[in-house]
């Protein structure tokens, strides 16, 4: 369960991971609210909770006040020492975060689920798709033939 210091720091440490837009008009991850979406996680994390707890026993109370620069240190230290629960956290993150209708539209998709109907996908033009398999082409046949 977090307390206010907890949730704040939570809250600064997730716009870290997924910092709002220069312009304020795309929201953190810590101010869109995904801290609520981790505790609930445990279908993609073994513990999720846990690893969060240890996240935020990795960094200080005052994390929220630090200058900018100093928060990206502390969280790489964070990382080094707690690399599997960092990667936890970041993972969740990003699934709490773009798995929301809200934030769909910010990165060019719509807001209705991805099943049944998909989204709408342009055909790569055949310029582009000769530019991104030419160092395949050029690399030749990589297989042997089966008999």
């Amino acid at each position: 369960m977090l307390n206010e210091t907890n949730r704040a720091v939570l809250d600064a440490i997730l716009d870290e991971l997924i910092p709002p837009s220069e312009d304020g008009k795309i929201p953190g991850a810590g101010a869109l609210g995904v801290a609520d979406f981790l505790p609930t996680a445990q279908a993609y994390a073994p513990d999720p909770a846990g690893s969060v707890q240890t996240i935020l026993d990795a960094v200080a109370d005052d994390f929220v006040a630090l200058p900018r620069d100093e928060k990206v240190a502390t969280l790489k230290r964070v990382e080094a020492a707690q690399g599997q629960d960092f990667e936890t956290l970041v993972r969740l993150t990003y699934m709490g975060y773009y798995s929301r209708p809200d934030t769909r539209p910010y990165v060019g998709v719509g807001a209705h689920p991805i099943h049944p109907h998909g989204y709408p996908v342009d055909r790569e033009s055949d310029a582009m798709m000769d530019e991104l398999t030419a160092p395949v082409r050029a690399r030749g046949k990589a297989y042997r033939d089966a008999k």
